[in-house]
């Protein structure tokens, strides 16, 4: 059998359900640590913004299972509750998944989130690349450009940002409804509307993103062939297909939206509370998770605002020069590279950046921040944008160079890997074993009566979250003050965690290790009036940096000492020690 007969059947035997497989293979590589015990392991130990995500992920079998609200929880922030639809709470990820999180328990979902971000994302952007270049591995090869891209990878912790699988399928869906045309409207344009909505519920900022870039390829269309984009028939099919995704589409987000803008604890504002936008450098750069850094270039990009999202690397930018010079011709390469550079340049924000250094050229990202929706983009994910069209240049050259033959497939063999190996990265993803202590996960639980709340200690915040984790796994039992959720202030401003009080500023100041506040008379009727604002039935102290400090701080507040059960400290039905009256003489 000739070279060339081999490769047409090594072609002909791929088909996308192999490359699904391989794509969740290397994702499940990626995250191998965290599978040496998936029910028990994971990225930070389940803290931090991997708490978050387990517990939203546990809330919606919860939820469904005694008949609570998806979008809303009085589980956390006790007494004023959390309006999921301004958190990451992921509600469709959390239905498709109950089964599995009522099995095995909410870190082996998350685990399972993990592995399909990547993989999924990697086999959506191979679907829809393979609609302009049929040739399957230089699709996949583009497919692995955008689904393992630093942009997403970097998001690991956030899968609201890097489950992006419905990205590629979105816009190839305005692509059918503007360009292609071969699907009628009614069909087309409920089908975009279905993603969008399908969308919604798994990442706001998704949706939103890419709404922003469905526009953008129509005023690239419309710019590059106007002729054909206004056809009259051409523009009935289109304004029919989009009236019709939208009628779906707000079917889909009327219940979230309305929760979200009109419901209880809702916030006003900007709930991005830092500008992370790329730096011009950080394309070529390699910061420490890519395979190539330096101690340099790490440190280089330690500097940079967006970190690493924006790396592609230098083999990959030349491939996309020669393809510009030699293939400007075709449609999809002018389009695409248009695209490329739009989501380049508004994934730097407002203000160029060069190393680490913010100058004075305003960008075209400026106006967007103080647009409603928009201004709550963080313009640094925009890069996966810049990936997904870079994938899609990709393979339109590995493909026109394979086609040529002979030695030039050897070449784009070569070109491929000369590409890829910049984009790998480092290391595994490291994870570590979730300290739950064994109180929350057996049933010395039931010390807690169902729906009571419980003050757990470390208090749940940005700092230190895994109260929240240890929270999910308890199955919801029990409601809890604080979390680490965006919440409205008093004056309906967004902020991260509940609104502070004495008792938060003195936990906190325990839990980063300094001196306990003296439990003055003054003190502890604070202190009592917050315990009873919250309506504490229960006060619990887990594993904790200063653990000692906080019990004995505890111990005085209530005037009794706790009983050690399962790892955890317990005081129930606390009540706070009335100061001593001094006597009289």
């Amino acid at each position: 059998m000739t070279a060339r007969g081999l490769a047409d059947r090594l072609r002909a035997a791929a088909p996308p359900p192999l490359f699904l497989l391989a794509f969740l293979g290397l994702a499940l590589l990626l995250y191998a640590p965290a599978w040496s015990s998936p029910a028990t392991t994971t990225l930070r130990r389940g803290d931090g913004d991997a708490a978050i995500i387990i517990w939203f992920l546990r809330w919606i079998p919860f939820a469904v299972e005694h008949g609570r609200d998806l979008l809303f929880s009085d589980h956390l922030n006790v007494p004023g509750g959390v309006n999921l639809m301004w958190n990451a709470s992921l509600p469709l990820l959390g239905l498709v998944l109950m089964p599995l999180t009522s099995r095995w328990g909410p870190v082996l979902t998350f685990n399972v989130v993990l592995v399909l971000a990547n993989g999924l994302s990697a086999w959506a952007a191979y679907l829809a690349i393979r609609r302009f270049v049929p040739a399957h591995l230089a699709a996949a090869a583009g497919g692995l450009v955008f689904g393992f891209s630093p942009a997403i990878r970097g998001q690991s912790n956030h899968p609201h940002i890097s489950f992006a699988f419905l990205v590629p399928l979105l816009l190839l869906a305005v692509h059918e409804i503007l360009v292609r045309q071969r699907r009628p409207p009614w069909l087309a344009g409920p089908l975009l509307g279905l993603l969008a909505g399908c969308q919604l519920l798994i990442g706001e900022e998704l949706l939103a993103a890419t709404v922003l870039f469905g526009v953008l390829l129509l005023l690239v269309l419309l710019v590059s062939y106007p002729g054909a984009l206004l056809d009259q028939r051409r523009v009935a099919h289109a304004v029919l297909a989009f009236a019709l995704a939208g009628a779906v589409g707000g079917l889909i987000a009327a219940r979230p939206l309305a929760v979200q803008f009109a419901g209880p604890q809702r916030v006003n504002g900007d709930i991005t509370r830092a500008t992370y936008a790329n730096d011009l450098l950080g394309f070529v750069t390699p910061g420490s998770p890519q395979l190539l850094s330096s101690p340099r270039t790490a440190g280089q990009v330690r500097g940079f605002a967006g970190g690493n999202a924006a790396y592609l690397g230098v083999p990959l930018l030349l491939v996309l020069l020669a393809l510009l010079v030699r293939g400007w011709s075709r449609p999809v390469v002018r389009v695409g590279t248009a695209m490329l550079l739009l989501a380049a340049v508004f994934s730097m924000g407002a203000r160029l950046r060069v190393g680490g250094r913010a100058t004075t050229v305003s960008l075209p990202w400026a106006p967007f921040d103080d647009l409603p929706v928009i201004a709550n983009l963080i313009p640094s994910r925009l890069a996966m944008y810049t990936a997904l069209f870079a994938g899609l240049l990709l393979a339109v050259f590995l493909e026109a160079v394979w086609q040529g033959g002979g030695w030039r497939r050897v070449a784009a063999v070569s070109v491929a890997v000369a590409v890829l190996v910049p984009l790998l990265p480092a290391r595994l993803v490291p994870a570590g074993k979730v300290d739950t202590p064994p109180f929350f996960t057996t049933a010395a639980v039931r010390r807690l009566p169902q729906g009571s709340v419980a003050l757990v200690l470390p208090f749940a915040n940005r700092r230190a979250a895994k109260a929240m984790t240890w929270q999910a796994e308890a199955g919801m039992r029990f409601r809890m003050t604080g979390g680490y959720v965006i919440v409205p202030t008093p004056d309906g401003r967004p902020r991260y965690d509940a609104n502070p009080n004495s008792a938060t500023r003195a936990f906190g100041a325990i839990q980063r290790g300094l001196p306990a506040p003296e439990l003055t008379g003054e003190m502890r009727r604070t202190l009592a009036a917050n315990l009873a604002g919250w309506g504490v039935d229960a006060v619990v102290v887990g594993p904790m940096p200063h653990q000692g400090t906080m019990v004995r701080f505890l111990t005085d507040l209530l005037d009794k000492r706790p009983t050690l059960v399962d790892g955890v400290y317990l005081w129930t039905n606390p009540e706070v020690r009335a100061p001593r009256t001094p006597a009289r003489t």
